[in-house]
This record gives structure tokens, sequence and C-alpha cells, in this order.
């Protein structure tokens, strides 16, 4: 038996950002609280966001159009190329700044949220990493090439280190083509994301947009392209044992967390920010 799809998103639009897991609706999808597609094509000069503030999560940011430049209050700056990763764990709290530097007036990118496990990470300092597209492992197969962004795949394993127990794979499958994959007995939490084409995943069909929902187990996952070539992104985790509540910018444990880093984000904001 192969792992079924329990829910199907179309995401909703908001500027340039299609939001499929939100504060809203990330209860299924524990450690998962946030996956954004930003898109933007006809660029004119640069875009993206100025200092804003988090607590209690990590962004991994992955632009696969046009690169992304990071800034924030914890002292790390740097340049995200296309198809790179970069996570940062927010902790505390902190304020950062991402602008978007388009290829050709567009730009295109992907945005994941983790939550932090409470009792390590979630009230702890600002960390930043960045993993550029060539130091990222590449499975080719006569069917598929599967980019290995976070985790395993295989016998491969990326040298990305995620504050949780996870996986992000990257899947080019060919017309026809079956891909298959068996996550860690933990993550059973997943989903599956089509940037192109169209793929048959249990008794579902998905078309590129559309994000499908894995029910909670550990079985095989199977993906069919039909008679085009298909993209897709799989994501699996391993929940977190603890409660998850939002403000939008920030996921905590619980109340007194949520409330701390708001009051940290607040204190910075006043601090102002030395550019």
């Amino acid at each position: 038996m192969s792992r079924q799809i329990q829910e199907i998103r179309n995401g909703r639009k908001h500027g340039p950002v299609t939001s499929y897991v939100t504060s809203a609706n990330f209860s299924d999808l524990n450690p998962f609280v946030l996956w954004d597609h930003f898109h933007i094509p006809h660029v004119q000069g640069k875009a993206g966001f100025g200092f804003h503030g988090h607590s209690g999560v990590a962004t991994i940011s992955y632009p696969q159009i046009g690169a992304i430049a990071h800034e924030d209050t914890g002292g790390h700056s740097g340049l995200l190329k296309a198809g790179g990763v970069q996570i940062m764990s927010a902790g505390s709290g902190v304020l950062h700044k991402e602008t978007v530097h388009p290829d050709r007036f567009l730009a295109d990118a992907f945005q994941l949220w983790v939550a932090l496990p409470a009792k390590e990470l979630e009230m702890g300092p600002v960390t930043y990493s960045t993993q550029q597209q060539d130091d990222i492992a590449v499975v080719e197969e006569d069917h598929a090439t599967t980019k290995v962004l976070i985790g395993r795949y295989k016998e491969v394993q990326s040298l990305v280190q995620a504050p949780v127990d996870m996986t992000y794979l990257h899947v080019h499958l060919k017309a026809e083509a079956r891909w298959q994959h068996l996550a860690s007995e933990l993550q059973t939490t997943a989903f599956i994301y089509v940037r192109r084409g169209s793929v048959a995943v249990g008794n579902a069909i998905l078309s590129s947009g559309e994000l499908g929902v894995f029910e909670k187990n550990y079985k095989l996952i199977n993906v069919t392209a039909d008679g085009q070539l298909a993209e897709f992104l799989i994501i699996s985790g391993t929940p977190l044992d603890q409660e998850l509540i939002s403000n939008g910018p920030s996921v905590h444990s619980n109340l007194a967390n949520l409330n701390a880093g708001a009051q940290r984000i607040k204190q910075l904001q006043l601090q102002g920010v030395s550019r």
C-alpha cells in the first residue's frame, strides 16, 4: 500500500505570494507552519520585504529564479543565489530583511517555516546558514533527478542542517515514469507541491500549483508523471510533541513564549536597525 493524499490545497493568493500552509491551517502539518510560493514577473528593479520580525520559527528560503539578499539583527547577512537554501532560526526574536534580485525581470522562490523545538531552540539565539546550489547533493536516475535539499534520499545525505528532523526534496520526473520514496518512520507529516505538469499520487491527481497533504503514516510515497515531464517538491518531517500557537509572524509552544517573542520584536523595532 502506498501513502494517500488526504487533502488538496490550491492556495490563497495575496499580491505576488500564494500561501498554502498558514497559521490558519497548519494544525495537520506540525512541524511545518508556513509554505509560500513567491512569484513576480516583470520586476522593475528590486523587490522583497523590509525589516520585519519573527520568533519561535525557522525560515527556509529556496529561490528558483533570481537571488535573495538577507540581513538580520542577529548580525547575519548574505546573498542566496537561485537553487540554494538558506535557514534562519529566529529563536527568541529577530528582525530581518529580504531583498529579491530578479533574473531577467523575473523572481520566483519558495519559503517554508518550521516551528522550533521548545526545549532547545524556541527561545534560543538567532542562527543563520546558507548552502549554495553547487554544494547541494543531487541523485541522478534514469527516470528522475532528485535534489536533496535537506535530509536523505536513497543513500545520499544532505549537508544542510535543519532545526527539526525533516526531509526536503526537489524532483524532476520523466513523462509516465514513477518515483518512490520511503521517509524515516518518524516523519509522519508530509506534503507534495507540484510546480510543473500533473502527477498521480495514490488515488489523487495533482496539477501544477496544487499542494497535497499526505495522510499521517509510514508508507511508501509513489508519484507517477502523466504524459509530460513533472516537477514537484516533497517535504516530510517528525511532528514536535508540543502545542503550536501563532500570532502570524511568530509561532510558539505556549502563550508566555508567544508574548515574550512579541515583546522582543517590539524592543528591536524601538531600538531601530543599523543599516
